[in-house]
């Protein structure tokens, strides 16, 4: 099997494809300028106590205060501890989404390459992975170094780390830690004391391993900052970066650009027939296996709708992941009366997961239920929002990054470039995606014109270059 890890640049954003065999198994939106990303640490304030859920409300300068839910409060700062108005450090542990706030935690945890500090939870822990054999010599090793009241979490990594490395890794979580608790003096809430990695840096702490053959990157600036990281943190795997050069896009030439497309529509159609729709709620995400016309009726259905049921589970799994679904998921798989058929479907689904998610099992209505931790926003809830009808649409946002992106790869020096769009892209474009809009306007040497047209579609716009419009 080839596995590529590719990474497409633009205004803004940066996509990135991990593909197997020319085939998009997971994908990812980056906006680095996105506040509230998952492991930024804050001195934020309690606004409001909720003790009937039990949680409380702490604004850490997004829109929309943090969700603290009991369950993120060790003892003995439990919410019934809390007053409106404290101080308090917390860690964002899910990034916003359109229905959703941010959701924090009191329980910091620090990423190193080998171990995790986490400092409300005393003693030793080890990740799932973890051998038992490499668990106990780690952990009769590491005993002596940690301080009272000190918790350390052992990574996988750290079962071929040398004695010195974790040791360093260990000196500079302390350290911080404790930048971030001297950052705290004379701040007023909310405040930033750690922001969490650049999003390109996260991605390649998580996918960048030995199990990647290739890592391709279209941007220039953004091949040397993946160089740089990689020599940095994963030297053995410069040599596998390589930079895309081609005329055609990325994506494309890979063979990805329709899984991509696939990605961002609610519906997918099967191999062999049939169809999935995937539709996410505030309460769950809802997978519907319709059977189209792949299921005959008569003596054969069972093993038809058998079938399409099993093509489905392999499907729905690819699906989680390539989307980054996350929370209670609810499959409406075609009904099978034999529970042998249920039986192997429910196996073919958590043996696509690999241990991924949890499935939880059928329901009295012939549902499978799973749930998926959730800690960013999926691709879906990243880059659209539901209408009033119910439907989705992309955001304004979404919409301003989409016209830099065509704008830049039109890449003509000669062209001054205008471009016609709804009122509230304008608004995006003059706002949020201010950042991206000026560092295209520094490479194309002249400002991009934006012109609102309050009947124009939201989702549409139109790209002039000086002479006729596109």
């Amino acid at each position: 099997m080839t596995r590529r890890l590719l990474i497409s640049a633009s205004p803004g954003e940066i996509w990135a494809v991990l593909a197997e065999n020319r085939r998009a198994t997971l994908l990812r939106v980056l906006r680095p300028e996105r506040p509230g990303r998952v492991g930024d640490v804050i001195l934020g304030r309690v606004v409001a106590l909720r003790p009937e859920l039990p949680a409380a409300l702490v604004e850490i300068g997004l829109e929309r205060p943090g969700f603290l839910s009991a369950e993120d409060t060790p003892p003995p700062a439990r919410i019934d501890g809390l007053r409106e108005g404290q101080a308090v450090v917390v860690q964002v542990i899910t990034e916003a989404r359109a229905d959703k706030a941010a959701g924090v935690s009191l329980r910091p945890r620090l990423a190193g390459q080998y171990l995790d500090l986490v400092p409300t939870r005393p003693g030793i822990a080890a990740g799932r992975g973890l051998a038992a054999p490499a668990r106990a010599r780690l952990i009769a090793g590491l005993r002596d170094q940690i301080v009272p009241g000190e918790g350390i979490l052992l990574r996988v990594a750290a079962a071929d780390a040398a004695p010195v490395g974790l040791a360093a890794d260990l000196t500079g979580l302390r350290q911080r830690w404790q930048a971030i608790a001297a950052a705290q003096e004379g701040r007023i809430p909310p405040a930033m004391l750690e922001a969490a990695d650049a999003p390109l840096d996260a991605l390649l702490q998580e996918f960048a391993t030995d199990a990647v053959d290739q890592i391709i990157v279209d941007d220039a600036a953004v091949f040397a900052s993946v160089r740089d990281w990689l020599r940095r943190h994963r030297a053995a795997l410069v040599d596998r970066a390589a930079a895309h050069r081609e005329a055609v896009p990325l994506f494309e030439h890979e063979g990805v650009d329709a899984d991509v497309a696939a990605a961002l529509a609610p519906r997918v159609a099967l191999s062999g027939g049939g169809l999935l729709t995937i539709d996410i709620t505030a309460a769950a995400t809802l997978i519907d296996v319709d059977s189209g016309s792949a299921a005959s009726r008569g003596a054969k259905a069972a093993g038809a709708i058998l079938a399409v049921n099993l093509a489905a589970a392999e499907e729905v799994a690819r699906q989680i992941r390539l989307r980054n679904l996350a929370g209670p998921i609810v499959v409406d798989f075609i009904g099978m009366r034999a529970r042998a058929h249920r039986d192997r479907v429910r196996d073919a689904l958590v043996h696509g997961l690999a241990g991924d998610a949890e499935v939880l099992g059928w329901t009295r209505l012939g549902h499978l239920e799973l749930v998926r931790a959730r800690r960013q926003a999926s691709v879906t809830e990243t880059l659209f929002e539901r209408e009033a009808g119910g439907g989705l649409m992309k955001t304004p946002l979404t919409t301003a990054f989409e016209v830099l992106r065509r704008i830049d790869r039109l890449r003509d020096p000669g062209a001054a470039p205008s471009v016609r769009v709804h009122p509230e892209v304008a608004k995006a474009l003059a706002e949020d995606a201010a950042a991206a809009r000026r560092a295209l306007e520094g490479r194309l040497g002249r400002p991009i014109a934006v012109i609102a047209e309050p009947g124009r579609a939201r989702d549409s716009f139109d790209i002039g270059d000086g002479r006729a419009y596109l």
